[in-house]
């Protein structure tokens, strides 16, 4: 996430040493207590960890989800919807998290792991027509990923042939009446 330091580096015994940095404005909220300050930025790194680990795993469960529905495949139809239906889980869920695992295998890019849902659902849908940098720049920075999606949305809006030609045609049926 781009919040850890590395601090020093030591080759030879092979160990990294870091130091987390909280960049949550304490002083606009009045807390000067420097006590307070350390124990907030301690549970911070803690839930960013947690997070990433969190993360990580449900890449993990998209990966084994996948692989089922590949062995089920061979097999009477419904068999997969069943199965997850018989463990409990949600048909949205199960197949956000096959999609996920299947643009990790295409790309390689750790951050398909904590991208959200909505950008997800925006490169699945538009991965044929982006070019692998764009997708890059959008999972780069969670936080920016929606303006980088609209920008993109804006650019193929622009460049779309398919408007030009829709309002060509329009223009022509406007010529008939």
């Amino acid at each position: 996430m781009g919040r850890f330091d590395i601090l020093k580096k030591d080759n030879r015994e092979n160990y990294e040493i870091s130091s987390y940095k909280s960049d949550f404005d304490f002083e606009e909220f009045e807390i000067t207590d420097d006590e307070i300050k350390q124990q907030i930025t301690t549970k911070e790194e803690e839930i960013m960890i947690a997070g990433k680990q969190i993360a990580k795993k449900t890449l993990e469960v998209g990966r084994m989800l996948y692989e089922i529905q590949k062995i089920l495949a061979s097999h009477k139809t419904g068999a997969f919807v069943a199965w997850f239906k018989y463990m409990g889980l949600e048909k949205n869920f199960v197949y956000r998290e096959i999609g996920r695992w299947e643009l990790f295998q295409k790309y390689r890019k750790a951050e398909i792991a904590e991208a959200s849902v909505r950008t997800l659902d925006f490169i699945k849908k538009q991965q044929e027509e982006l070019e692998e940098e764009k997708i890059t720049e959008i999972l780069q920075d969670p936080k920016m990923a929606p303006e980088r999606i609209k920008e993109i949305k804006e650019n193929f809006e622009d460049s779309n042939p398919v408007n030009d030609e829709k309002n060509d045609t329009d223009a022509e049926i406007e010529k008939i009446k």
